[in-house]
């Protein structure tokens, strides 16, 4: 691609130099690298996967990030600028992000897949049966339609919390130029879960190379998501009705001090020996409270282990350990944590992977945020999510 007449960056770039000619011992350089390092202040260079990363400080003034951009603008490359406690710090990637085909008939049909069971699963919540009577020869569909339509909000309610987690992830991952896919929906029915889904992931085809970005893309699914289940949470507080707790046979909610402390916020009338109902909309706030528990759970590759990564590096290896050893203890009281134990040992591993740019700092408002995410997941914690009496 040909750059501007009135770039400094030379025309045709010359092939790429040795190792030894460029004497770095560590990759290729050619013309375009030897420009943009030579434009930043104290830059980096390093490989993140198949792409080449060089970063560092730029001046600040608007008409050299301006100019800087515009030498660019037809090059190769990816471009993106960031303020940290008052520099600009340029990154420039290459080769340049190549957009993947999302596959949109596959999302479209798992989510409305998910909306389907997730309904059906908040039938079963309030009692309904959206299939009863009905056979596969014979279905009752306005049976079933009626049925659906009463685990509606459920259904609606929490697919706005799993979706604005996993969108945080993805707008902060693109903010990056990062290459992450549309949510996957995972649809399940309800007579193997009784939620209707085991929740949504996206697929992060680029690495995580600093730990702004990780800490950036890590909390942002997290705090997303959460500001989507308070008002949810808020609005079913409100309005769910009050009983009296008679102590019969069934599933008991457990109340993290976020649920508690809303509660008792929200609805004075609340005494002892009564409770509020588990509603749709109540059931899908405590839902997104305990989802986001568990992704900040400070082990490997969960949101929670790339916050405590980027804010305190290898040390996370001592955190993930005692997460891991207190799930463990946490299974004598619900057995869940032992499955949580296995797949963080497993699956999700205890330690962080390693980070390029570690030594980066991270910056007052980001410490900030990191902070704040870990004391969300203390306000959503509960040792023992659910009960059976």
């Amino acid at each position: 691609m040909k750059p501007p007449s009135n770039s400094p960056v030379p025309d045709p770039f010359p092939p790429a130099l040795s190792e030894a000619d460029a004497g770095t011992g560590e990759m290729q350089l050619d013309a375009l690298d030897t420009y943009v390092l030579g434009r930043l202040t104290e830059p980096r260079l390093f490989r993140a996967g198949a792409k080449k990363i060089i970063r560092g400080r730029l001046d600040g003034s608007a008409g050299g990030r301006e100019a800087f951009a515009r030498d660019l603008k037809a090059q190769p490359v990816n471009v993106f600028f960031e303020r940290v406690d008052g520099a600009t710090f340029a990154t420039v990637s290459r080769p340049p992000l190549a957009r993947v085909p999302e596959n949109w008939p596959l999302h479209l049909a798992l989510f409305i897949a998910t909306l389907f069971t997730t309904a059906w699963g908040g039938a079963y919540w309030n009692g309904i049966d959206p299939f009863a009577g009905s056979t596969l020869a014979r279905p009752d569909l306005a049976a079933i339609a009626g049925g659906l339509r009463t685990g509606l909000p459920f259904a609606l309610a929490l697919l706005a919390i799993l979706t604005c987690h996993e969108f945080g992830h993805y707008f902060a991952a693109r903010r990056y130029g990062l290459d992450a896919s549309l949510p996957f929906y995972v649809p399940v029915p309800p007579f193997f879960s009784s939620l209707g889904t085991l929740g949504a992931v996206i697929k992060m085809r680029t690495p995580l190379y600093n730990r702004r970005i990780l800490l950036d893309v890590g909390a942002a699914g997290p705090l997303a998501g959460m500001a989507a289940a308070l008002p949810i949470l808020v609005y079913g507080i409100l309005h769910a009705p009050v009983a009296p707790d008679v102590g019969g046979p069934g599933i008991i909610f457990n109340e993290p001090l976020l649920f508690s402390g809303l509660e008792r916020l929200l609805r004075p009338d609340v005494t002892a020996g009564t409770d509020i109902e588990a509603t749709s909309l109540v059931l899908a706030g405590w839902l997104g409270i305990f989802v986001t528990a568990l992704n900040l759970l400070p082990a490997g590759q969960l949101d929670g282990g790339h916050v405590v990564y980027a804010l305190v590096g290898e040390r996370q290896r001592w955190v993930g350990g005692l997460c891991f050893a207190t799930l463990a203890g946490l299974g004598w009281l619900w057995m869940g944590w032992w499955v949580w134990a296995v797949l963080i040992l497993l699956v999700v591993r205890i330690r962080h992977p390693r980070v390029p740019e570690l030594d980066l700092p991270l910056g007052r408002r980001r410490t900030a945020i990191g902070w704040l995410t870990l004391a969300l997941f203390v306000l959503c914690f509960h040792p023992v999510p659910f009960s059976i009496r």
